[in-house]
């Protein structure tokens, strides 16, 4: 019996290297079946629109399969629309414990906002690999200019349905892009991000941006499990403190949206997360 490596269908990679960074990005795009063009008038290749929202996903060497069949079943059998997933990742290498290594000790350094020493000796430690941190801006900028550019010159992308989605460091990555660029997403999806991150930069962030704005005309979706904290973790209760302070701003034009899954953790609450945000995010 032969063997070839899973596909997902219409879906294809591009590897892209950022100005930015100077690093080399795995891009995993996968397309509506009805954006395809088709001969056949039935579903699901019957009700195509003329531009996809797009949702922009960070970590999709771990999420990219999954987001796209939620996003696509959902769309297909509910009341939202389908989209354009456009996962960010890393180069694989062949070796599964090789690249996994690999792709954490690189996330480090593209999510966190401000380098921290005692983390990048954690991360070390932890895959055996040099690793830096406080990376973020960078990768933002890598996002903006360089990706969604190139995104909507080839697909039939709406710019003004973009998403982000992030899980745990991912989402640390969200909410400081919501702050630093509030307007380049139309909705942002902050699932389990760790907060104490760098001194608690994120609170710190927020604080400055409300001195200087009244106004955050976006959507976000913030999540967590309820088992998330601990004596030597305190994800549930920030996350809590986060989402209190962002309502007692008042900003014109946010949309915010809280859910503490019950009986989940850290790992087992990204599937139920990312389900129920897309789900609203989407919404026909």
């Amino acid at each position: 019996m032969t063997t070839k490596p899973a596909t997902i269908l219409a879906s294809e990679v591009r590897m892209m290297k950022s100005k930015h960074t100077g690093r080399k990005y795995r891009i995993s795009i996968s397309l509506p079946y009805a954006s395809l063009k088709s001969d056949r008038k039935v579903w699901p290749f019957n009700e195509p629109l003329e531009r996809w929202p797009v949702v922009y996903l960070i970590d999709a060497n771990w999420y990219f399969g999954m987001v796209t069949d939620m996003v696509r079943n959902m769309g297909w059998f509910g009341n939202t629309t389908d989209a354009i997933v456009v996962g960010i990742g890393y180069p694989e290498n062949q070796h599964p414990q090789e690249a996994l290594c690999d792709q954490i000790a690189r996330r480090f350094h593209d999510l966190t906002p401000i380098r921290d020493e005692g983390v990048e000796k954690w991360v070390e430690n932890l895959v055996m690999r040099s690793s830096l941190t406080g990376g973020a801006g960078g990768f933002l900028h890598f996002i903006k200019d360089e990706l969604i550019p190139v995104i909507e010159q080839d697909f039939q992308a709406d710019p003004h349905k973009r998403i982000l989605a992030g899980h745990s460091l991912g989402g640390t990555f969200a909410a400081f892009a919501l702050l630093e660029e509030p307007r380049l997403f139309d909705t942002y999806i902050i699932g389990s991000p760790w907060l104490s991150y760098g001194d608690r930069l994120i609170f710190k962030r927020e604080e400055m941006f409300a001195k200087r704005h009244k106004r955050l005309a976006a959507k976000i979706h913030l999540w967590v499990g309820d088992g998330e904290e601990s004596s030597e973790d305190t994800g549930l209760s920030d996350v809590i403190r986060f989402g209190a302070i962002l309502e007692s701003r008042k900003y014109k034009g946010l949309t915010l949206i809280k859910h503490v899954f019950a009986d989940h953790h850290h790992n087992d609450v990204i599937a139920p997360g990312f389900v129920s945000s897309l789900k609203t995010a989407l919404r026909a």
